[in-house]
This record gives C-alpha cells, sequence and structure tokens, in this order.
C-alpha cells in the first residue's frame, strides 16, 4: 500500500519529509500513521489506512488536551493489544486559544476556518473579529458564513456589517434555499481539512449535513434570545466521501486568543495602516492633532466599534504576554532552586 492512500486523510509531503529513510522503507510504516479524529482524557481516536484505531497516550503526552489536538498527524505502534502513540509529527498550523488560564489546542493542520454566524440576534461583529485574527494567526484561509437568512427580515443590515469586517470571503446561504450553499463547493477538494467555528445553535452541525450527507445532531434554537443549545459537545474529524476533513467543534461564546499579535495585525490592518499616517509617531489616537485615525472615524471610513475592538485586543494580547512571561520566570526560578537541592544532595560529608 502507497502513502499516497493517506492522501485523502489531509496526508502531504509537508508530513512525508519527516520520515527518515528507514521509515520510508519498511513495510509497516504506513501501517502505524494516523490522523488524530478525537480526543478523550488518556487516549485518541485515530484514523489510518486500515481503518480506525483508539491509542493510548503515553504520560510523555499528558496532559492530552495542552499537546494533542483533532487533526494531528501521529505515529503509533501496537502494543499488547493496543496501539501506544510513540511520535507527533510537526504539524502546519496548530490553532489555539486561551481556556481558564491555560492555552488549548483546538484543531490541528487546517487549510480553511469556516466562521459561522447567523442572521438574528446571535450575530456578533466583535466575535467575529476574534475569530477572523484566530485564522490569520495560524496562516488559515477564512470564510464568514451567514446562515439562516431564509428567516432573516433585514439581510441587508447584515451584509452591511459583513462588509465592515473587510474579510475576503463572505457567504450568504440557507441550507432550507436550494443552490445557496453551492458556493462552499470552491472549498473543497480531496485532501482539505476544514474547521468550523462559532456559537451554539448559528447551525454548524447542519450546515455539515447539508453539505456532506452526514448525520450530526441538530438542536433547535431558544425562541427567546436566538442562542442556541450545545449540540456539538466536544471537537471531532469526520471524512467525508470526497476526501474532505471536517472539524467541528463546539459553540464557543467566549474567544480569549493566545499569542495572536500577528492575527490581530492582519484583521486590523486598515488601522495599523492608519495609524502609520499619523502627524506624531506615539500618537493615542485620543485627542492629538493630526490623527488618522480619529479622521478616518469622523470620516466614517472605519466605524469606533471596530477601532475600540482592535483596542481591547490589543490590550488582552498584551496582557496576556506579561502573563506568559510571569509564567516563565516562575518556572526557571523553581528549575533553578531544586537543581541547587540536587546538587546539595550529592555533596559528601
Amino acid at each position: 500500500m502507497s502513502y499516497s492512500s493517506l492522501h485523502q486523510f489531509g496526508w502531504s509531503n509537508l508530513f512525508m519529509q519527516q520520515l527518515s529513510y528507514d521509515e520510508l522503507c519498511a513495510d509497516d510504516t504506513i501501517d502505524n500513521i494516523f490522523r488524530i479524529t478525537a480526543i478523550h482524557r488518556n487516549r485518541v481516536e485515530a484514523m489510518g489506512v486500515n481503518g480506525e484505531a483508539s491509542i493510548i497516550v503515553p504520560p510523555q503526552f499528558q496532559p492530552v488536551s495542552q499537546n494533542l489536538a483533532v487533526g494531528d498527524w501521529v505515529m503509533a505502534e501496537m502494543a499488547n493489544e493496543h496501539f501506544r502513540l510513540e511520535r507527533i509529527l510537526e504539524p502546519k498550523n496548530r490553532v489555539r486559544r486561551i481556556n481558564n488560564g491555560l492555552p488549548q489546542v483546538i484543531a490541528a493542520n487546517v487549510d480553511y476556518l469556516w466562521i459561522i454566524t447567523s442572521a438574528n440576534e446571535e450575530f456578533n461583529v466583535k466575535r467575529l473579529e476574534r475569530y477572523l485574527a484566530l485564522a490569520h494567526e495560524f496562516d488559515i484561509v477564512p470564510a464568514v458564513i451567514l446562515t439562516k437568512t431564509d428567516v432573516c427580515d433585514d439581510l441587508d443590515h447584515y451584509l452591511d456589517r459583513l462588509r465592515e469586517l473587510g474579510a475576503d470571503n463572505v457567504h450568504a446561504l440557507s441550507v432550507n434555499t436550494p443552490g445557496t450553499v453551492d458556493v462552499l463547493h470552491a472549498y473543497m477538494h480531496e485532501g482539505t481539512t476544514i474547521a468550523l467555528v462559532g456559537s451554539s445553535g448559528v447551525g454548524k452541525s447542519t450546515l455539515v449535513n447539508a453539505m456532506f450527507d452526514l448525520t450530526l445532531p441538530t438542536r433547535e434554537i431558544r425562541e427567546d434570545d436566538a442562542h442556541g443549545k450545545h449540540t456539538t459537545t466536544h471537537r471531532e474529524l469526520y471524512f467525508a466521501g470526497n476526501g474532505v476533513a471536517i472539524i467541528d467543534t463546539p459553540g464557543m461564546r467566549e474567544l480569549q486568543l493566545y499569542d495572536s499579535e500577528q492575527g490581530i495585525e492582519r484583521t486590523f490592518s486598515s488601522i495599523v495602516e492608519l495609524g502609520e499616517r499619523c502627524r506624531y509617531s506615539n500618537c493615542g489616537h485620543d485627542n492629538e492633532p493630526g490623527c488618522a485615525i480619529r479622521q478616518a472615524i469622523a470620516d466614517r471610513v472605519i466605524t469606533q466599534a471596530h477601532f475600540d475592538n482592535y483596542l481591547k485586543l490589543v490590550k488582552e494580547e498584551e496582557s496576556q504576554k506579561r502573563r506568559s512571561l510571569g509564567a516563565h520566570v516562575v518556572k526557571e526560578h523553581t528549575r533553578e532552586y531544586f537543581k541547587k537541592i540536587h546538587s546539595s544532595n550529592k555533596v559528601k560529608y
């Protein structure tokens, strides 16, 4: 069996190049290569050329949620009756966020990020900007998809708000309107991995079912506030019949970015460029004369809300960096402390 049989799961030359000459020549190497489809506490589920497999995760890769992600490529070996994880192949990207103060891996080896929102009270531009920054930080092509347009009374309102984002790929559709989802076929070809993000109830699972003939569970949204109930409870990767990998994620109402300076700058590139035109290099963009950003807001080139969200994300990023630096200092101090104790215990009297 050749390595081309792994292409349907997203395999590429990036991973092939990480195999040694001996591994490439061995007949059983391909049988030990898997792509993770689901994460559990002490094991992962994965797909390989011989089908699905359950892989035990040894202590050196624990905790699983911080070291492994849905979409990762790994190598495992048979140990008694079970596979045992031996190696994680270097991914082309790893999408992370901050969860309970710690970095959490959301998905790995993603080509497209479908940012799903719905044309109702759930729609939130600030949240969409965070998702765009997430995609840009990890060099993933984002697409903003507006769903449930068939039950929307003022579609132009939502489309105008989406244009403010400056996103390159924006699509308005409804799974109940024939033909509107066809535009998404341009993202799908064998070996492509698409991750879906968005709040609960925006129609992620419904869209996947319509596009790929899957049967993911769906639930109705609450009528009082248009917020959805959690349908997807954990991240999971599915393979469609055309060789497209789909990563469905639980709804995230709060998204705290992790180490995303580049992603923020790309998402708010218009603000960054305007800031370079200010009269003073240290302009605080408040009441200073010759402030290009204040002038752009006055001229309605950009909105005050867009600028405020940029400032908020920059502030969060700076705060996160300070916390990370502090944690690093504490870790180094602890390491040196125990190193001295260890050295003292070796002293002979």
